[in-house]
């Protein structure tokens, strides 16, 4: 979202300043390489925080509920076709990019944007607003180095895990209120399982991503019963599924975990994810988190450090096979994964 907004303006002659807290996507990539490597976990620089925010190593699927074929959504598309996406992206049903693309995507619109003077600084946080004293107008911001930047107009493309910035924006006054979320888990499955499941025969066609048939995707979709205060039902559905992707660990604190769901353009790897999540409201975060407006956030440092305790530290997921889930019970996990994991009752 920031970087289209900057895109916007500089077609509109302005030359904006763009502050990252994290790392240029070429840069940015070293250390998740360290994360994924040697489990070294940067937090300043990590799946979450550097340029591209926590799209770039994602997944890349380009969908939306606004109508694909809508004049603003075609217009995303088609500058992501000028900053080196493919043409196709332009007509699939499902387009896609993957994490690789997306990173020579993002050095690609930089170029364009510096070219029209934007200019980016890097490797720095929003510590604070400016506020002009009684008028309450925005004058610029504050940078975690000390430094400041002048400016009446403030756009603020937060992104994951700002805590301390929303923390601040209060501080000022500014409305701020919960809003639902969806919170699961992710669930992994052998790639030619699916294939097999949704195509049949015609499965055997997909070979990791380069066959005749495409690696097979899903979703999935229904209402259950709240077994809480005022049952009710509640919203459980399949998000974000990755055919031939992976898990891969999106914490910023080592004391913190949570995963998320990525995957290459060519979708060539033996696993396929997806997340599977159940909406929480307001509502449901009170007994843990008071009524306190940033009462989400909170609720999130409290489920992702109980994340992290399940698994034993060191960025180690919990993990359950889905039948002994549903089943109750605690079964030993064997075999290989796309992440570090340790068996948990979840």
């Amino acid at each position: 979202a920031g970087l289209f907004a900057a895109l916007s303006l500089v077609d509109a002659g302005l030359q904006p300043i763009i502050v990252e807290r994290g790392k240029p996507v070429e840069q940015r990539g070293l250390s998740i390489g360290a994360l994924f490597n040697r489990k070294m976990l940067d937090p300043e620089s990590n799946l979450c925080y550097g340029e591209g925010g926590a799209g770039t190593w994602s997944d890349g699927k380009l969908t939306t509920r606004i109508g694909k074929n809508s004049e603003e959504v075609r217009s995303v598309l088609q500058r992501l076709v000028a900053f080196g996406a493919p043409e196709r992206i332009l007509v699939d049903g499902k387009p896609h990019l993957g994490t690789d693309r997306l990173v020579r995507i993002l050095k690609s619109l930089r170029q364009h944007l510096e070219a029209r003077g934007a200019r980016f600084v890097f490797n720095c946080s929003v510590a604070d607003l400016l506020v002009e004293p009684g008028g309450g107008r925005v004058a610029g911001v504050r940078l975690a180095n000390g430094s400041e930047l002048l400016g009446d107009k403030v756009l603020m493309g937060a992104g994951h895990s700002a805590r301390s910035l929303y923390a601040q924006l209060l501080s000022h006054g500014v409305a701020l209120e919960p809003k639902p979320i969806a919170v699961g888990f992710r669930v992994e499955h052998p790639q030619d399982l699916i294939n097999r499941i949704q195509f049949g025969e015609f499965g055997t066609l997909c070979e990791r991503g380069s066959g005749k048939v495409p690696v097979a995707d899903y979703r999935l979709a229904v209402q259950v019963q709240d077994g809480g205060p005022g049952a009710g039902e509640r919203s459980c559905y399949s998000f974000c599924m990755c055919p031939g992707g992976q898990i891969v660990p999106t914490s910023v604190r080592p004391d913190e975990l949570c995963v998320n769901g990525m995957s290459f353009s060519k979708r060539q790897s033996q696993w396929a994810n997806s997340a599977l999540v159940v909406s929480v409201t307001p509502e449901d975060m009170r007994p843990l988190c008071g009524d306190h407006p940033l009462r989400g956030v909170e609720w999130q440092r409290i489920m992702e450090r109980r994340a992290a305790e399940m698994g034993g530290g060191d960025l180690v997921a919990p993990v359950q096979r889905v039948t002994d889930f549903l089943a109750g019970r605690v079964g030993l996990e064997e075999g290989e994964h796309a992440w570090i994991v340790a068996s948990s009752p979840i």
